[in-house]
Order: structure tokens, then sequence, then C-alpha cells
């Protein structure tokens, strides 16, 4: 198989290159959000599937910002950009008038060029801000205002694992996606999902739907099936996922909400079902949500209590089919938020959910009970060069608080910093708020620390954070702390040449057994990263990677270490035509010191994946757009070790060293 791949990357590359001169410019459209990808997603936390993240930037691609009409806070929705960016844009909407032109972005003092590139897919010119919507009427307007968005998507291990060896899957190989979108405009928008995990037998073993308008009169927005909430910092409500410490240091920080959304995603746990609506109100907004869902659980056959709720969405084997939405919640609830200019935004939510089993504790600050309240505030002051914001949540027994402060030194330095204090007896049932443990709000207490400096050489981002677990968590026992910094470094020396340099250094407690017997012990990691981005021609860019992780425990004499190296090339000589190579090779001493990676995927797919031990990994990925309404992806992607016997563990376990999959997409626009 290696062999082979040596033979295919010069083929392909080598007769793509033959018809560069039939096509026409790169997609930037698509490009750009695969850049704000890789700037933001470099810091991965673990082996999962994030692709909701990648379904909250087609959603702003399909329901872009008029930038004429846009606060800052609706600006700072796109990932890249930061209040300081919003600002820039707006103070130069209110000096010289409306934008006739996106281009016109290039003419702001201040504003990078390359930043521009990214955002322009986000955003939207109405050229009369204040005009009313026309109506539905004559079928031409229907028609030219109206999109149809079909994706279906297969993905095929060539590899069979055990649990279909053993029989003891209840379906077939393949994991099948299906979405429908229909578009009028940014105001009306519906979808249907359905969604098959590899091992499981229903095409439609999940599915979503969706009914959502926007903007229509006082109503600013509506979802009636399936959708999310999103408020404040994520303390009380957000999306199964949200962005976390990584490569830039301010953006991920500060959680932007937009009220209500729909669910486009295949992720199977934290939407609602049912309906929620928010209304204008001069400066408020004034929201209604209900939703009555199933969810899958465990539980005890004695006491008829839920003792766990998985949320991998597997239902293959006998056993995770029985826990299939065993258990359900209803919840209502409602919010008012008050907006004053781009200023001041605050608002309040008040919900209660109540379950049809009790929760079994497992610790006596354990989720219990089957009925909870919640009430929340959060506030947004942006003054001058000053930003604070912040949330404060209370579940009835307690409340948690997340508060940051931001400063725009000048338009090249910004500072920000954030402090969070979770009580270990404050259990969110739906919040995904910033920390250590992204998305845990409970039992943390943490001060965060960062900047971003735009210098004459190149672009600085740092951040420290500092943390505490003052309870018991399920992998200690006892009370753990910790610190962190991250440096990177990204420097353009020449014209299409980029270098970028990072060092995180991670100092924290964990359990291991020293002398027989479970103790707290300090584990230092430390990773090193040096990457070379150079861009031959405006068709292709090549990329080169070496990280160096190494931890060490000092009371055990532990000390593990590894490396990746990768190279990879993405060439675009048209908008019909996208091809990209990479290949890894890696060495770790165990799964402790595994280093994970994102790679180039098939559009709405987004994770990344350990690599640990000894081998190779390399994958193609094709998108071609044969006809403007058609856009086709394949990639085959495979990983080799060469000294293990087996890949995997329990039911995914493969017999033997190679794990390839084969994975196809068809993109319908019409």
């Amino acid at each position: 198989m290696k062999r082979i791949f040596f033979i295919l990357i010069p083929a392909i590359f080598l007769s793509s290159i033959a018809v560069e001169e039939i096509f026409s410019q790169t997609d930037s459209t698509y490009l750009r959000t695969e850049e704000i990808l890789e700037d933001i997603l470099q810091e991965p936390v673990g082996d999962i599937d994030e692709s909701d993240l990648y379904d909250q930037l087609e959603q702003l691609l399909l329901n872009q910002i008029n930038i004429n009409t846009a606060t800052i806070e609706e600006l700072v929705q796109i990932p890249s950009i930061d209040i300081s960016t919003a600002r820039l844009i707006i103070d130069h909407r209110n000096k010289y008038g409306y934008f006739f032109s996106l281009n016109e972005l290039n003419s702001i003092e201040n504003l990078d060029n390359e930043l521009v590139k990214k955002i322009t897919p986000f955003l939207r010119i109405d050229k009369k801000p204040s005009e009313v919507v026309e109506p539905p009427g004559k079928i031409e307007t229907i028609s030219s205002r109206t999109n149809v968005l079909l994706r279906s998507r297969i993905i095929n291990a060539l590899q069979t694992n055990e649990g279909f060896l053993e029989n003891r899957f209840e379906g077939t190989k393949p994991k099948i996606y299906n979405r429908l979108l229909v578009k009028y405009g940014n105001q009306f928008q519906a979808g249907y999902l359905a969604d098959k995990d590899a091992g499981e037998s229903s095409i439609n073993e999940f599915s979503t739907f969706h009914i959502a308008v926007n903007d229509i009169g006082v109503i600013h927005r509506a979802v009636i099936m399936d959708y999310f909430l999103e408020f404040g910092q994520g303390l009380t409500f957000w999306s199964p996922y949200a962005y976390g410490k990584g490569p830039d240091a301010v953006v991920p920080v500060r959680r932007n909400d937009r009220i209500i959304r729909p669910y486009t995603s295949s992720t199977e746990n934290n939407f609602f079902r049912g309906a929620a609506a928010a209304f204008n109100l001069g400066d408020f907004i004034l929201s209604g949500f209900y939703s009555y869902n199933y969810f899958d659980a465990n539980i005890d056959s004695a006491t008829g209590k839920i003792t766990s709720t998985p949320i991998d969405g597997l239902h293959r084997t006998p056993n995770e089919i029985n826990k299939r939405k065993t258990a359900s919640e209803k919840m209502i609830g409602g919010r008012i938020d008050y907006r004053f200019e781009n200023i001041l935004h605050l608002g309040a939510i008040y919900y209660q959910s109540s379950f049809s089993n009790e929760f079994q504790p497992s610790n006596v600050y354990d989720i219990s009970g089957d009925k909870f309240n919640y009430t929340a505030a959060s506030y947004s002051l942006i003054f001058n060069r000053f930003n604070f914001s912040g949330e404060f949540s209370y579940n009835g027994t307690s409340v948690a608080s997340i508060n940051m402060f931001q400063l725009l030194i000048n338009n090249d330095f910004t500072f920000i910093t954030s402090v969070r204090s979770y009580p270990r007896n404050f259990n969110s049932l739906h919040g995904y708020a910033f920390g250590e443990r992204n998305g845990a709000t409970n039992n943390e207490f943490g001060i965060y620390t960062g900047f971003r400096w735009r210098t004459p050489i190149g672009l600085l981002n740092f951040y420290y954070d500092q943390f505490k677990f003052p309870y018991a968590t399920f992998f200690n026992p006892n009370s753990t702390q910790g610190d962190e910094y991250l440096v990177d470094f990204l420097t353009k020396p020449i014209r299409k040449f980029e270098l970028r340099a990072r060092y995180k250094y991670e100092n924290k407690d964990i359990t291991e057994l020293v002398e027989n017997s479970k103790s707290i012990v300090k584990r230092l990691r430390q990773v090193f990263r040096g990457e070379i981005i150079y861009s031959i021609s405006n068709k292709i860019r090549m990329r080169g990677r070496f990280e160096y992780n190494t931890f060490r425990v000092a009371q055990t004499g532990e000390d593990e270490d590894g490396y990746l190296i990768f190279q990879d090339v993405r060439y675009s000589p048209t908008n019909n035509f996208n091809l990209y190579g990479r290949i890894i090779f890696f060495k770790t001493d165990s799964f402790g010191s595994a280093i994970y990676e994102y790679e180039n995927n098939l559009t709405g797919v987004l994770t990344n994946i350990p690599l640990f031990n000894e081998g190779i990994r390399w994958y193609l990925l094709l998108r071609y757009r044969p006809y403007k309404l058609v856009t086709i992806s394949a990639k085959y992607s495979e990983t080799y070790k060469p000294i293990e016997k087996s890949l995997g563990s329990g039911d995914s376990s493969i017999p033997g060293n190679l794990d390839n999959v084969v994975s196809v997409q068809l993109d319908l626009n019409f």
C-alpha cells in the first residue's frame, strides 16, 4: 500500500497540472472557511467528533450578516472577528456611510487584508438596509431567492472490526448521512437530517427536523421542532461544543450567543425538541421556549433511577439499543434581553426542567432528583476600548459565574483576562462554558490571561491559565490543581511564506499508582511545534509540521515523549477542483503521549485523531465541482502501524495493523 501511495501522489499531481489551464481560480469561500478552522482548531483535546463547530460556520455562510446594519455582537459571531475588528468596521461605516462593496473593507486602516479575505464569505451587503423584505409573490421572486441544499455522505471502513466479526452489531458497516435544507433568502429555513453510525441498522437511526424564520416583522427568530439555545457565556445554555483554549488567545474566550438557532447537527444529545421564539420589542428582545425530548440513559432496574446518560449516540449492540431514548425531559422557560446601541447588552433567563426518572448520584455533589430550576443573568458593556462581559447562573443551590475584561490597547494589541468560578455543587444541564475542562461547568476555579499582539514582524498570541478543582473528580479522588501557558508566533517574512512556532507548558495534578496506592502527583507536559506554509502560487500551497511532545511524572520516574512529522499539499487550480494530500510519520511511547491533529476532510466533517505508538498515516482528499450545482468529494485515509498486531479496543478493535477508510460525499445546491 505504501508503494501505491508514492506512485499515486505524483501521478495525480502531474495530471492535475495538465488540466490547470482549463479551469478558473480557486473557490475562495470554501478555502477561507477551512483556513479559519485551521487557525482556531489547532489545539485538539481528545478523540471526539466536533463537526457541530463546522455546522456553526456553515450556518453563518448560509445566513450571511448584513454589514450595513450589523452590530458588534453580530459581527463577533464570525470566529475570526473580535471586538476590536468589529469596532473598526462599524466606525468606518459611521464615518463614511454604508458599504457598497465588500472590497471596501480593504480600505479600512489597521484592518489586515488576510483577515478581510477570511471574513468576506460570511458577510453580505443590502444597499438599502431599511427596506422591507419583499413578501413571496411571483414565482420568479420565489425561485430566485430559494436555495435547496442536499448533502449525502457515506463513510466506510475497509477493515472489519470485532463487533462485526463476532456478530455483536445489529447493522451494517457504512456510516450514512443525509441532510436537506430549503432556504428562502435569510428569512426562512427548513431542514431534515437522517444519520446512521457504523453498526446501526436503520438508515435514519437518528433524525431531526426544523422550520425556522428570521427577522419577519416583530419576530426576531423562531424555530419549530429541533433547536439550540445560547445564552451569555454558556453557563446555562449552549450547544454541545464550543471553541476552547488554543493558538488564538482572545477569540475563543468570549462566547457570542445567537439566542435561538435551528439544530442542524448529527450530534444526538443536548438539543431541544418543541418550539422557541424571540420577539423584537424596541430595545428589548423577549423569548420563550418549550421542549419535550427523549434521550439515552442507563436506568437501574431496581430503583428506576438514571445512573448515567451516554452521549456517544451509538446503538449497535442489544445493550446499546436498550438504552436508546429510555428517559425524557420536559423544559419550559423564558428570556429577556435589553440592548442599548452598541454599548450595553443585558440578559436574564429562567427555565425549569422535569425528567421522567430521578438521577442517582454517585457522590454527594452529583446531580440528583428529577426537577430543576435555573435562573441566570448576563451582561456585556462595550465602552471605547473596554469590554466587560460575563454571566451568573443559579441552580437553586449555588451560583456559578464567569467574568471577563477585554482591553484594546491599540489596534495591534488586545488584552483579555477571565475569572471563572464553578462551585462543586453546581451542575448545569445544558451549559458548555469556557474552562480547563471545556464545557464542564462545575467544580472548577480558574484565572485566564492572554493577549494578541500584531508586531511589525508577525502575530504573537500568548495565554496563561491557572485552574483548581476543589473537590474530587472522576479521575482524581482529591482536590487537584495546575497551570499552563502557550506561546504561538506566526510570521510572514516574505510573500506567500509563513512560519509558525509554538510552545505549550502544562503542569497539573494527576492520580498515579505510587507504591501500590493511588497518589496525587505532578505531571509536566510540554509541546514544541514548528510549521512552514509556502504558497508556490495561488494554486499550490505546501505545509510542513514538526511536533514534539513530552511529559514527565517526577514521583514515579515516568518519562514519555513522542513526535509527529507531516507534509501536505493543497492544489486548487480552479473553483471546480481541489486536491489535498498529507503523509504523517509519528512515534510515541504510549497513548499517554499521543499527538492529535486536525486534518482536511469532507465538508461538514471535523474530527481529530490520536496518533500514538509508531506508524504512518496518509490521506488523499479530492473535491470536484463538475457543474455549478454539484460538488463531489472523496477521501481515502490509511493508518499503518508496523509493529502492532491489532488496532483499537473492544468492539471497535481491528485485527492486524492497518486501518483504512473511504469516504464519499455529494452536495447539490439548487
